[in-house]
């Protein structure tokens, strides 16, 4: 059973999500909170914390990084009103584990909770749209051709939503391996983060078909 940890600081929203939690044998909710501080508090090592991007005292992304910091096995998902392009990208870019809009079908929000805690990146869709026009905004021929075929898989996995780990252990290399040569793809490529590399990626048509 995954154990989820729900973040956001309207409380109907928050009951809501609570509700839905409990709907779902596969999940159990080890804590809610209201704010930064809150969720901070908490104890119980969550496997998905579902966050929201704005709270009261603090940004939903840099609470995901501190969490991550705490629980490092943990995966984290931004559930917010807006996909703007910069706050999609900011958020893979830091590192977590999806982003979906609260829109959503409740259906679609549980798949994303089941998804990240297998390792999959996950991407709603005006979440996906977004990080499209961000790296779609200067045309770019053949621009995957700079890549060498390992950097090439490495890509292809990161598409697919494998982590650092994961791919690591797919290619039989170390985890440092795998974030030197995520550095390497990223600078090839011309982009600023990760986040990007992957968008472009799946632009690309690369992972699996």
């Amino acid at each position: 059973m995954t154990r989820v940890l729900l973040v956001d600081d309207h409380p109907v929203v928050l009951r809501g999500l609570a509700s839905l939690i409990a709907s779902d044998d596969g999940l159990a909710l080890v804590g809610a909170a209201g704010s930064v501080a809150e969720a901070i508090a908490l104890d119980g090592k969550p496997e998905v914390a579902v966050v929201d991007l704005h709270l009261p005292d603090g940004d939903g992304i840099n609470l995901g990084i501190v969490l991550k910091a705490r629980w490092p096995e943990l995966r984290v998902l931004i559930l917010t009103m807006n996909a703007d392009s910069n706050s999609v990208v900011r958020s893979l870019g830091a590192g977590l584990d999806g982003y979906i809009l609260k829109d959503a079908d409740p259906e679609e929000l549980l798949s994303a909770i089941h998804s990240a805690a297998t390792g999959s990146l996950v991407l709603g869709r005006g979440a996906s749209e977004a990080v499209v026009r961000a790296t779609a905004s200067a045309p770019r021929t053949d621009v995957l051709g700079v890549l060498d075929a390992r950097e090439m898989e490495i890509l292809g996995l990161l598409v697919d939503g494998l982590s650092t780990s994961q791919v690591a252990s797919r290619l039989f290399l170390a985890p440092k391996t795998i974030l030197n040569r995520v550095s390497d793809i990223v600078g090839k490529l011309g982009v600023d983060n990760r986040a990007e590399a992957i968008a472009l990626g799946k632009t690309a048509g690369l992972g699996a078909k």
